[in-house]
């Protein structure tokens, strides 16, 4: 048989001690361990870095709010010139030409205005010798009075005769007047400096007085006309600035005149504004930028500076030691670049206009300057 072996209760007790060591350095490393994760977990995340922005100051400005109103570009003179004695059209000047004031821009046939001058000299020189002729006639009989053996009513006729010849004398030479008028008017003259921009007729064809020439237009005097409701031109006076925008460009225009006429259709006044020297172009299409009301004093931003969500609208400005503090805001007036803000803005602080849409609160920021750099 074999025998059987009992193992020393020694070993038993070092393998418990052996145990006992390893679970009680496993609870050790675990408490550290649990300690560390809450220590992390009551810090927070890790702070984000530093981000780059670029600043404007907010400004204390006068703004009203604005409505916008379609126009278009005119010129003061924009005339269609018209015939003002008949005949055949003999040179008509070139689409496009300049031209100053008094400069020929057509040529009427002048054969039939030079023959009725020439009859209107002739019938003066007619009736003129005819006046004169009754004029001595009474004149002689005037002077031997009785003894001249005409009767006093003979005498009255003649002095009749004599006036009328006198009055028709007169009217020849109106008519003389008249017929040198119609000659200087077959040479069709600018009434101003301009540009033609259209020819009515054409060589060889015959002219009406009052028939279409040619439309000359003055390009270096623009105006601007627009339409508008009378409750948004409540606050738009004559000698105002109104911004005035093609699309490409803004300019200031001075308000010449709000029509006081209302249009019986569309219920709009007509509102004509200066325009300062420019390329613009007659006819163009421009938004006319009118104020709703009187200007007010308020603290505005620029544009870039608002960031936009869904459910408010919010500031990034400068705090101590570069730290960007979120304020949120309501939007008030605005004119161009800049917008009235309500909040917590003061003028003189500094707001982020790039970079605020990836900012957080709190977060440190560096200011860059306008070519990218870090300001110091």
């Amino acid at each position: 048989m074999r025998k059987l072996s009992i193992k020393r209760p020694g070993r038993y007790a070092a393998g418990a001690a052996l145990l006992l060591a390893l679970a009680g350095g496993g609870a050790f490393f675990a408490g550290t361990f649990d300690q560390k994760a809450k220590a992390a977990a009551d810090a927070g995340p890790p702070a984000p870095p530093p981000a780059n922005v670029r600043v404007a100051e907010a400004v204390a400005t006068q703004l009203a709010p604005h409505s916008q109103a379609p126009g278009s570009v005119v010129s003061v003179n924009d005339s269609l010139i018209a015939a003002a004695t008949p005949g055949k059209i003999l040179w008509v000047s070139e689409i496009g030409s300049e031209v100053k004031e008094g400069d020929v821009i057509a040529r009427i046939d002048p054969a039939d205005a030079i023959l009725q001058r020439d009859e209107s000299r002739a019938d003066i020189k007619r009736l003129a010798a005819r006046a004169d002729y009754l004029s001595r006639l009474v004149e002689r009989h005037e002077g031997l009075g009785e003894d001249g053996g005409e009767s006093e009513a003979a005498i009255d006729q003649m002095r009749a005769d004599r006036d009328e010849a006198l009055q028709n004398l007169e009217r020849a030479r109106v008519a003389l007047r008249r017929a040198e008028t119609a000659l200087e008017r077959t040479e069709v003259k600018a009434p101003f400096n301009g540009r033609l921009a259209a020819r009515e007729i054409e060589v060889g064809e015959f002219a009406n007085p009052g028939a279409p020439i040619a439309r000359l237009v003055n390009i270096d005097e623009l105006e601007v006309t627009a339409r508008a409701p009378d409750a948004m031109l409540v606050a738009v006076h004559a000698g105002d600035d109104i911004a005035v925008s093609n699309g490409l460009e803004t300019l200031q225009a001075k308000v010449r005149a709000v029509v006081p006429v209302g249009d019986t259709i569309s219920r709009t006044l007509e509102l004509r504004l200066v325009l300062p020297a420019t390329d613009w172009h007659i006819g163009s299409a421009v938004q006319v930028s009118l104020p709703r009301s009187a200007p007010k004093r308020v603290v505005a931003v620029h544009r870039d500076a608002l960031v936009l969500r869904a459910d408010r609208i919010t500031v990034f400005k400068i705090a101590e030691e570069d730290t960007a503090r979120q304020i949120e805001v309501e939007l008030g007036a605005a004119d161009g670049d800049l917008i009235e803000v309500i909040g917590d803005i003061k003028p003189g602080e500094r707001v982020v206009t790039r970079g605020g849409e990836r900012l957080r609160d709190g977060q440190k920021v560096v200011i860059q300057d306008a070519a990218g750099g870090a300001m110091s």
